[in-house]
């Protein structure tokens, strides 16, 4: 979750839930300081993850970037 480190988001919490969910395996949940922050750190992590060779198979509030979900198949990122 570097990408999360590099753009400051605030108090970054991993959910490990390999087991007990069948749709993923970890659970990351993070804040923004304001909805450009948390635009910001979307957009960074799904760039970041489309150059790894593992683009978001969903994303959901990107538009308000109130609240985001990068869904990444095996890590669900809660922004």
């Amino acid at each position: 979750m570097n990408a999360l480190e590099d753009f400051k988001a605030i108090d970054i919490q991993h959910i490990d839930v390999r087991g007990q969910n069948p749709l993923t395996d970890l659970i990351v949940v993070a804040s923004g300081s304001s909805l450009r922050h948390i635009k910001s750190m979307a957009d960074n992590l799904i760039l970041n993850a489309i150059e790894a060779g593992c683009p978001p198979i969903g994303i959901v509030g990107d538009r308000q970037s109130e609240w985001v979900l990068v869904d990444l198949n095996d890590i669900i990122v809660h922004l």
